[in-house]
């Protein structure tokens, strides 16, 4: 018998393989239009054609399992898997006991349903190094495009922030999300983009455009939660490459303190200038902060949370909207204004517990990368910890871990983690296939 394969199977292999890949490449398009999607307001319908399509193109690619097989994730990544899994199924089941169950039922549907199909339809579609590339490239496009244009609006005066935005905080939220990106165009060229000076030269226009954008909604946590992320881009660079940093130390720690003065001053005058709006002369910053209408929210939230301590009220955002709106005779005041409150008034101090179970299982995943010896890998992992720390401290006076700021941020994150298991994967087999006496991609006679 020969040991040789029929010439018709290793033919059907092949179409087999190549029908895999168009799969999952229309699947990338798709994911892509969707995240661009995310980003406005403009197009909603076409965003839910577009979730269908990725829904159906993940339920075909699932079923196959050298797709599965690709995709597997390392131990850490499977801890963020299942701390996902555990928080959305403790969400769900808040549907039982919610006070309003429609209501929950619904944020259900887009902040956990959708966010896990997307999420996973990341990790399916990512075959090739070339993918990733052309996704980050697309954020960054759809980013440059829409901060243009809340640059325009703002010109003549105060911006109309719900044109195509979802508003001033939910897009000063979405900038904090793509900070830590523009790291990535100055990646490794096989990895990214390149260190080139026209990677420099890109990478500068888009923070410019950053910061711009930023100072355009005058929201005052967006410069703190930069400023964080930028710390961690900075400690983790300087742990990573050490020898680079003692190399050009001075002209690099400049360059950062550079950033950080025009951040802090960005929020001083931004402070500063809400202050001048919200109150009668003399307007000052303290009495600003004395009278923000969160330290009224809180103790009610304490209040509600206490009713409830373990189990919640329910998911969803405005859960108890009504009853916050009509205390504080404010119909604008309906949440908790800070996300792990609000988190524990909708699903408990479980609920609590399993997010930040999620948060913590998600940096431990990035922290491992940020150690790896690959630097495009390091990079992504750094990345990653800064987009998580700046949503936490943005978060800390606001709640936009859900609806499209959710979506977009853990599509992202699947998005990093699908790079860096696929480029561990790589590793491992390049050393096997070493240890064995065999060049990666041939096989064994």
């Amino acid at each position: 018998m020969s040991g040789h394969g029929h010439p018709a199977d290793a033919a059907n292999a092949g179409r087999a393989a190549t029908t895999t890949a168009r799969l999952q490449d229309a699947l990338a398009v798709a994911c892509a239009v969707y995240l661009v999607l995310l980003q406005t307001n403009l197009a909603l319908a076409l965003r839910s054609v577009v979730f269908g399509v990725i829904a159906a193109l993940a339920l075909v690619l699932v079923t196959r399992a050298d797709v599965r097989g690709k995709a597997a994730l390392s131990p850490p990544a499977r801890w963020l898997a299942f701390a996902f899994l555990a928080w959305a199924a403790w969400s769900a089941a808040s549907l039982g006991w919610s006070r309003a169950p429609a209501y929950t039922a619904g944020e259900l549907k887009t902040d956990v349903l959708e966010l896990g199909v997307a999420s996973a339809a990341i990790l399916l579609s990512l075959r090739e190094t070339v993918v990733f590339r052309r996704y980050v490239a697309t954020l960054l496009v759809a980013f440059a495009v829409l901060a243009a244009a809340s640059l325009a609006a703002f010109a003549p005066g105060p911006w109309n922030d719900k044109l195509m935005h979802h508003g001033v905080g939910t897009w000063s939220t979405h900038l904090v999300l793509v900070a830590p990106l523009i790291l990535l165009v100055r990646a490794p060229p096989r990895a990214v983009f390149g260190n080139g000076r026209r990677a420099t030269a890109t990478a500068i226009a888009l923070v410019a455009l950053l910061l711009a954008s930023a100072r355009a909604t005058e929201n005052r946590m967006v410069w703190p939660a930069l400023l964080a992320s930028l710390a961690v881009i900075g400690a983790g660079s300087a742990l990573r490459w050490p020898a680079p940093w003692r190399e050009r130390g001075r002209a690099r720690a400049l360059a950062f303190l550079a950033m950080a003065l025009l951040i802090g001053t960005a929020f001083v005058d931004v402070a500063f200038r809400k202050a001048e709006s919200t109150q009668a002369p003399p307007a000052s910053i303290e009495r600003s902060v004395a009278e923000d209408p969160r330290l009224a929210i809180w103790p009610l939230v304490r209040a509600r949370i206490a009713e409830r301590p373990w189990t919640g009220h329910g998911y969803g955002k405005e859960i108890v909207g009504s009853e916050l709106a009509r205390e504080l005779s404010d119909a604008t005041l309906t949440h908790a204004h800070n996300a792990f409150a609000s988190v524990w008034l909708q699903t408990g101090a479980i609920g609590l517990a399993l997010f930040v179970a999620m948060l913590g299982a998600a940096a431990w995943r990035f922290a491992g990368y940020a150690r790896s010896r690959d630097d495009a890998l390091a990079l992504v992992g750094i990345a990653g910890l800064a987009i998580l720390t700046g949503l936490v401290v943005k978060n800390l006076t606001d709640d936009f871990f859900v609806r499209t700021n959710a979506r977009f941020l853990w599509t992202v994150v699947a998005l990093l983690v699908a790079f860096g298991e696929r480029r561990l994967r790589v590793r491992d087999e390049t050393r096997r296939s070493a240890t064995a006496g065999i060049a990666p991609g041939e096989s064994r006679p």
